[in-house]
């Protein structure tokens, strides 16, 4: 179906379920779910996480909690994941362990986060400088102190205990290269503070990768990375401003593919990116490749056989102890249908020229595109 038809369809739909959930009301009466009782003395904050993809995953929580009854809203995230750990209220450098037996989220924090799997991973390692497991053995040594000095009623904090603790051994490298989609989340949950928690991550991708016009892939007989070699010193490159920090960008690029564009410029814009490589102003774009702009501009996003590229997966972040099982189960059941082709129709749908609101497309998105 063509995008603008879609687009009606959901726009339709979006003030179908809006009134079907004002007569219902906030109890969810009507749904097939019981009214959890944490439902009426608290409401489930989402971060909206800090791209288009994690944005689509957090109104569809937050629509799908809702109609199970319970309250939920979106809340926007900051600019870098320093800010996500601070709105949830997460001390990334304190060893304190959660609190299980919890029943209420924190009213003031946020409780759930989509975040994309692998730039999580880079983000926790120090972009794999230090091992995952290194940071849980020093998180356990600082766990292990702080309780031997609570014993002995001795004065100490936690943060002082883990500032100790990372002062030996030496960090040990990450590998980043090559590792699976499993790997990386098993990775991710190791690094975690024991105050947070991943819930199941999606099939959905959305990993970074190479992109050229076809005009570009037809003049230097590009379909893979590996086709690139001498021919790099001719082209251009527009990336992230994260390109030369991140192991996958710049130095991998060089190492496994000998490629050294004659140019690099750097903006964050997704948009701007793809208008400079539509444009003619750039050869080359580091873009997600989930990015609407891909399929609906007619780009050729390059194969990567050395798997320079990390996976990346939604991943739901929690604080820990706080989530009913159900509502937990409710995400979970997202992800597990939650695939790479919605995110980009959804990115389709929520972009350009008579785009829908978000709250819309999490309704169609229940309603119509999953499985």
């Amino acid at each position: 179906m063509p995008i603008k038809a879609l687009r009606w369809q959901v726009m339709g739909l979006g003030a179908v379920a809006a009134l079907a959930f004002t007569s219902c009301g906030a109890s969810g009466a009507g749904t097939t779910h019981s009214s959890p009782a944490v439902v009426s003395s608290a409401t489930i904050r989402i971060g909206t996480g800090l791209t288009p993809e994690t944005r689509h995953a957090a109104y569809i929580y937050q629509v799908a909690l809702q109609e199970a009854g319970y309250s939920a809203e979106v809340v926007e995230t900051g600019r870098d994941r320093s800010a996500i750990f601070e709105q949830m209220h997460i001390d990334m450098n304190s060893s304190a362990t959660a609190q299980p037996t919890s029943t209420s989220p924190d009213g003031d924090a946020v409780h759930i986060t989509p975040d994309l799997s692998g730039d999580l991973l880079l983000y926790l390692t120090d972009n794999g400088s230090t091992s995952p497991s290194i940071i849980n053995d020093q998180r356990t040594q600082a766990q292990s102190r702080v309780q031997a000095t609570e014993q002995s009623s001795q004065p100490a904090t936690s943060s002082a205990w883990l500032a100790s603790a990372t002062a030996s051994p030496s960090p040990t490298n990450l590998n980043v290269r090559g590792l699976s989609s499993n790997d990386i989340v098993s990775y991710v949950d190791l690094a975690l503070p024991d105050t947070l928690e991943l819930l199941n991550p999606s099939a959905a991708t959305n990993r970074y990768g190479y992109v050229v016009t076809a005009a570009t892939a037809q003049k230097y007989g590009l379909g893979s990375m590996s086709d690139l070699g001498e021919k790099c010193a001719q082209l251009s490159l527009v990336a992230p401003d994260t390109y030369t920090a991140n192991p996958s960008g710049e130095n991998s690029l060089r190492e496994y593919y000998g490629c050294m564009p004659d140019q690099v410029r750097t903006t964050d814009e997704r948009t701007e990116q793809a208008k400079q490589l539509i444009r003619g102003q750039t050869d080359l774009a580091y873009m997600f490749s989930a990015s609407a702009d891909i399929s609906a501009n007619n780009l050729t996003l390059l194969d990567d056989p050395e798997r320079t590229q990390l996976a990346q997966n939604i991943v739901p972040l929690v604080r820990a102890g706080e989530i009913p099982q159900e509502a937990r189960d409710i995400i979970d059941g997202v992800s597990a249908q939650l695939n790479t082709d919605s995110l980009i129709r959804l990115n389709s749908l929520t972009s350009g020229d008579n785009a829908v609101s978000e709250t819309d497309a999490a309704h169609f998105w229940l309603s119509t595109l999953r499985g």
